[in-house]
């Protein structure tokens, strides 16, 4: 619980430094390819772009493969992998809105992405990739098709890529965590008698995370 406070303190603070001082010179590249990728997305989280174009990273793929707030849920991960490719958009942002990102995506506190480094244009990007990759999770299908309507609208992707993204098993019964892993990390740490209170405990911060997600009492005040 302490990690959550923490967290959304931490991000509230974000806010306000983008709100006082934007620092408008200051510039990095984000390679998103997730929900990211719709500008709704970004308008709701008051993100601006400077520029943006289609962009693919080597070695890496995409999978679903962050655990999500319920049971085999999951968001997209660009997992390492040789030879392969992630298809997405590169944005210029400003750095404090690249801070603010990392709080959006659970970096600071919660530590479920990393940020990886590379370069584009002679200029530093990053990208977010899962701490801890799990197989067998599904997107919502609301995530899917931010995902599917911005490569569609990308000429670059091949078709045969949009068309089994499209076919991906989607999440159908939103059915509460019935694992821990994130807010107790070790269960087996613990009397066997206290295991399922602890599993009670890791649904209620994973309840909590999500309510407050895309909560802010300052982020309306940043301009769009």
């Amino acid at each position: 619980m302490l990690r959550i406070i923490l967290w959304k303190t931490g991000f509230e603070w974000a806010h306000l430094k983008r709100i006082l001082w934007p620092r408008a010179d200051r510039k990095i590249y984000y390679f998103a390819f997730g929900a990211n990728l719709s500008r709704d997305v970004l308008e709701l989280r008051r993100i601006r772009v400077y520029e943006t174009f289609d962009h693919v990273l080597e070695d890496a793929t995409l999978q679903f493969s962050l655990a999500g707030f319920y049971r085999e849920h999951g968001y997209a991960s660009a997992d390492a992998a040789e030879g392969g490719v992630v298809y997405g958009k590169m944005y210029l942002i400003l750095e404090r809105d690249a801070v603010r990102m990392d709080y959006f995506e659970g970096v600071p506190f919660l530590r479920v992405h990393e940020k990886v480094f590379g370069r584009v244009k002679d200029q530093d990007f990053y990208f977010y990739r899962a701490v801890t990759m799990l197989d067998g999770l599904k997107p919502t299908l609301e995530y899917l098709d931010y995902l599917v309507t911005a490569y569609r609208a990308m000429p670059d992707v091949p078709q045969a890529y949009i068309e089994s993204m499209a076919a991906t098993e989607v999440l159908e019964f939103f059915v509460p965590q019935d694992q821990t892993g994130e807010f107790v990390r070790d269960i087996n740490r613990w009397p066997v008698f206290t295991h399922p209170l602890l599993v009670f405990y890791e649904g209620c911060c994973l309840r909590l995370v999500e309510f407050l997600w895309n909560r802010s009492l300052l982020q309306w005040m940043i301009k769009k």
